[in-house]
């Protein structure tokens, strides 16, 4: 997705009030996962004990997950797109809804990821593809270049998950099951609320077996 960047909207949409200091929700993340990749990424064992590892489960690894990438390409494109979208998000809720958002809705996929996925698997990527569905729902009208064609956004959302479930099969390295589960959750809060909700996510948790499958790295 591409926007007119040198229109006033995305100037508005991005930058804001340069004059006006706020918290930002969105910076904060970024700032977190950009550390964690430099200080930790060459050890070795690290996807396996805080990633979520089906063979190797612990629960913080529904959260720690989010904040490991398996590169500076993975990690540079998932930062640029929560930069994106999750500041005009951020911008309209406020940086505490954002982030029990992001965080909520990360480990949603998290579940669903070992509940139905045989691989370790590690990155943001859930919780972002929650983001890009939260702004399609908020802005389902706006027009932005989905590769280079101009496209209402809930037709790129809608184009994306047909593109996920496609290739929800495909070994490929790529957590289709964890995109698909971002943004699954993501419209059940949306539509439903953190209080519908989250009895649903106690219930899931407790429904957790122990799985013996062998394990490979998924992004």
């Amino acid at each position: 997705m591409r926007y007119q960047y040198q229109s006033q909207g995305f100037k508005n949409d991005f930058y804001g009030n340069k004059n006006k200091f706020s918290l930002n929700a969105v910076n904060i993340i970024i700032g977190i996962n950009i550390i964690i990749f430099f200080l930790f990424s060459n050890f070795s064992s690290i996807n396996y004990y805080f990633g979520v590892a089906p063979t190797n489960f612990y629960p913080w690894q529904l959260i720690t997950y989010m904040f490991l990438h398996g590169g500076i390409f993975h990690l540079a494109w998932n930062m640029f797109l929560l930069w994106m979208f999750g500041n005009q998000i951020e911008s309209i809720w406020g940086y505490q809804k954002f982030i029990i958002y992001y965080l909520f809705t990360g480990i949603g996929s998290g579940l669903l990821i070992y509940l139905f996925s045989d691989s370790t698997t590690i990155g943001a990527s859930g919780a972002i593809m929650a983001v890009l569905f939260a702004y399609g729902y908020t802005f389902p009208n706006r027009t932005v270049l989905f590769w280079f064609i101009p496209m209402q956004v809930k037709y790129c959302i809608l184009i994306l998950i047909g593109m996920e479930l496609s290739q929800i099969a495909a070994n490929d390295g790529i957590s289709h099951i964890g995109h698909l589960g971002g943004m699954l959750i993501g419209f059940l809060y949306l539509k439903y609320g953190e209080n519908f909700f989250i009895p649903i996510l106690f219930r899931t948790s407790n429904a957790i077996n122990k799985k013996s499958i062998k394990s490979k790295y998924k992004y």
